[in-house]
């Protein structure tokens, strides 16, 4: 039975209320006079519903007294009063009341209101609950969830989202462009308000990636999704935005990228063995030659009277060693550059810069031609292209993965029948690079799918779907696109777009002085150094040292080196010892250092990319070893 609180101050009406409701089938739980008691019996009595007088006695009026039992018990209220002005009225319905009956009034007009409020407050009790379920598991989410109106004010933020957007608690109420603010990783600028965006498309929308968070003076990488909110009428109520921080998955995708590379490593093993094998047999031959003739010329010279009678011409053995020693060179230049190509690939991704695509392409092609070499022949349309947003090791990544994958989309056993063509092109802005093969081609369904992590059409065990999913990511990263077009029974193209990042760049000015200047050779290889000494000894006054102390107490006596080289790989990492004491004591010769490396460790790389003295790679190449030469001392002498 529904409970019923009368609160009438007019003792004769009260009592013929209260007929009238238990006549009507309800339970009148208590009648009073005042606001007062009204609050004080209330709690005890636990009324379904109140009709209140709103002149009663006390000095608490009948409004005052439901708005405070709104708040502590959330009873509904139905006023009866004899009072419609609009003053009272605007009072009234600041409480929220759920029916306003005037005086005098038929007992069914009392039934229906009773009903009309105990339903409403039943469908507003629903509706509540439903609203602290949502509520309540929003915030429970571990993803930030900002809820905007029309108007792009927060009308709801759960915790996380107070957290990770570091402004705290007071979000709702404030514009969002003033807590959520969204840049480029690679540019540095703004991007669109994608919540704009939804609002005046009415789709759901997702961030591109790359999307960091403005967070105070730092930045936090972001995944988001943000969709419209609708009503059964598609009325627009204004967008979700569901977000999370990316920083463990942007280093699991780092590690998953250098996995890639490695698990590429081992596809190309076979060929690279093959290349450095080549130039090795013929090194070993004409050393072990070159040995023979040098120790027979060596007899000759120490006991001519010995061999007077033999025929030797001098000038044929000098001719003979000559090309031995220039297939030699020829031999360590080839193996130089594999050993090279692989260090790029192996080595941790650097800070994206301005990148040589076809410098990428060159040495991705030269890794891959064993392979594509088995099944397919090789053509080529390479044109000059312009530099692009990337660095080499992450654009010669996709760059093999491409050229791998167009290998072994065509069967083995018949490579004078089948062609892999790459070539470049300029197009909107950036560079193409296009790479045909006449494999097997792909379905629909397969290119539908082909840039999903994990999957894969190879068997079991021949590859890990990981491959064209890292290239995807990395070509966005950088700002470009990568696109297939595929038909089944000829073949496939894959299409990659990258955005031209071209502009003069300062060339230094030619180095012209009348003294040699002076170089501090520093290596702990003894070979290494005096073969570094004998190339620049020419044009230079060259001292060696071969480790950092002993660099150091030279410097100390002597310091007036114009260029330093040293091995970044000294024991226990010197080289970046050396680097940072210089620093500290006499930071103009640390401007002048160069480093020597042919190491693709980790901590290595991570030095490197810190600093911004010049490295070359070992063993040197002697003109890129005086570019770079000429390039300190035309910094500091011009």
């Amino acid at each position: 039975m529904t409970s019923i609180m009368v609160v009438e101050d007019e003792r004769v009406v009260a009592k013929d209320l209260e007929e009238t409701l238990v006549r009507l089938g309800y339970e009148v739980v208590a009648t009073t006079a005042s606001g007062e008691e009204c609050l004080r019996l209330a709690p005890a009595g636990k009324p379904d519903l109140v009709l209140m007088d709103i002149r009663i006695k006390g000095k608490l009026d009948g409004i005052e007294t439901a708005a405070q039992l709104k708040a502590q018990l959330d009873v509904p209220v139905v006023y009866l009063t004899a009072y419609a002005d609009e003053e009272t009225l605007a009072r009234a319905r600041c409480t929220e009341a759920h029916g306003y009956l005037l005086k005098p009034f038929r007992a069914g007009e009392l039934k229906s209101s009773i009903e009309i409020a105990l339903a409403k407050h039943q469908a507003d009790q629903k509706l509540k609950t439903r609203e602290r379920w949502f509520s309540t598991t929003l915030r429970a989410l571990g993803d930030a969830v900002i809820a905007v109106d029309p108007e792009l004010r927060v009308s709801f933020a759960n915790p996380v989202a107070e957290e990770l957007t570091g402004v705290g608690a007071d979000l709702t109420g404030r514009r969002l462009n003033e807590v959520f603010r969204l840049i480029n990783a690679r540019t540095r600028q703004p991007l669109k308000d994608p919540v704009q965006e939804v609002l005046t498309a009415r789709v759901p929308s997702r961030l591109p990636a790359g999307a960091l968070l403005v967070r105070g003076d730092e930045t936090v990488p972001i995944e988001d999704s943000v969709a419209p909110i609708l009503d059964d009428r598609g009325d627009l109520l204004g967008a979700v935005l569901v977000f999370r921080d990316a920083r463990e998955q942007e280093a699991l995708r780092e590690q998953i990228a250098a996995s890639d590379r490695l698990a590429s490593l081992g596809t190309l093993a076979a060929g690279v063995a093959h290349e450095i094998n080549n130039p090795l047999t013929y090194i070993a031959a004409n050393a072990n030659s070159m040995t023979r003739q040098l120790a027979a010329v060596h007899e000759m010279v120490s006991a001519p009277h010995e061999y007077s009678d033999l025929v030797c011409d001098p000038l044929e053995v000098l001719a003979s060693l000559q090309q031995e020693v220039t297939e030699i060179e020829e031999g360590a230049e080839r193996i130089r550059r594999i050993v090279a190509d692989l260090g790029v690939f192996a080595r941790p991704d650097l800070s994206p810069g301005k990148g040589d695509v076809l410098h990428a392409l060159q040495w991705a092609l030269r890794v891959t031609e064993s392979t594509i070499k088995q099944r397919a022949a090789l053509s080529l349309g390479l044109g000059a292209t312009p530099k692009v947003h990337g660095d080499v090791t992450r654009i010669g990544q996709i760059l093999i993965n491409l050229l791998v994958n167009a290998a072994q989309a065509i069967p083995e056993g018949n490579p004078e029948e089948h062609q892999v063509f790459v070539s470049t092109a300029i197009d909107r802005g950036g560079v193409v690079v296009s790479v045909r093969d006449t494999g097997c081609g792909m379905t629909p369904d397969v290119m539908r799918r082909i840039f999903d992590p994990f999957f894969t059409t190879k068997p079991p065990g021949s590859g890990t779907g990981l491959g064209l999913s890292v290239c995807a990511r990395l070509v966005e990263a950088m700002g470009g696109a990568l696109t297939v077009s595929s038909t089944p029974g000829v073949g496939s193209t894959f299409r990659l777009w990258l955005p031209s990042a071209e502009d003069a760049e300062a060339k230094p000015p030619p180095v012209t002085a009348d003294e040699r200047r002076r170089i501090l050779v520093v290596d702990h290889d003894r070979a290494a150094a005096c073969s570094i000494a004998r190339i620049l000894a020419e044009s230079y006054d060259v001292v060696v040292e071969h480790d950092a102390q002993s660099a150091m107490t030279r410097l100390a006596d002597d310091p007036e080196f114009d260029v330093l080289l040293c091995d970044l790989i000294l024991p226990e990492l010197a080289g970046v010892s050396l680097h940072r004491e210089l620093s500290y004591q006499k930071p103009e010769l640390a401007e002048r250092l160069v480093f020597l490396t042919g190491t693709f460790t980790q901590e290595a790389s991570e030095f490197l990319a810190r600093v911004r003295n010049p490295r070359v790679s070992k063993p040197p190449i002697p003109e890129e070893l005086e570019r770079c030469i000429r390039s300190i001392l035309a910094r500091n002498y011009c």
